[in-house]
């Protein structure tokens, strides 16, 4: 068995003969960043994903929506690795939060949050009537 990741394509294809088989069928959009443009971009892909799913997108679909998140020692590695990456990883324009593990970790702040609430809830309600979000993190 290949342990090469599928197309995003063939996995919404799987997704879709799951919801029509009447199984539970949930996503996981992460992680979720902000840039100039990520409202239009993050809508695009909700409407990309009812077109691509057809009539399964009735069906009665759960959402995880992760924002992203940064520990220190990620974002060194990050750098080391990519050092010209454009990931937004400004500190200052994150809140410190700490972790149920104990370590700190830079989080998009609540109005920030409260934002990408808003928009994948509009969206949700719009593209996936009766789905449900489990959380926004």
């Amino acid at each position: 068995m290949s342990m090469t990741p599928r197309p995003a394509a063939e996995r919404i294809e799987a997704a879709r003969k799951v919801a029509e088989a009447g199984y539970p069928l949930g996503f996981l959009i992460a992680p979720i960043i902000l840039y100039p443009g990520w409202q239009e971009d993050y809508t695009e892909l909700v409407h990309n994903l009812k077109k691509a799913l057809g009539d399964a997108a009735k069906s009665n679909i759960t959402f995880e929506l992760i924002s992203h998140r940064f520990t220190a020692r990620a974002k060194k590695r990050l750098l080391e690795v990519f050092p010209d990456s454009s990931l937004p990883l400004e500190e200052e324009e994150r809140k410190f939060k700490y972790g149920q593990f104990g370590y700190g970790k830079h989080v998009y702040p609540k109005e920030k949050l409260q934002e990408m609430n808003s928009l994948f809830s509009r969206e949700l309600e719009r593209n996936f009537p009766g789905s449900r979000v489990e959380y926004l993190v």
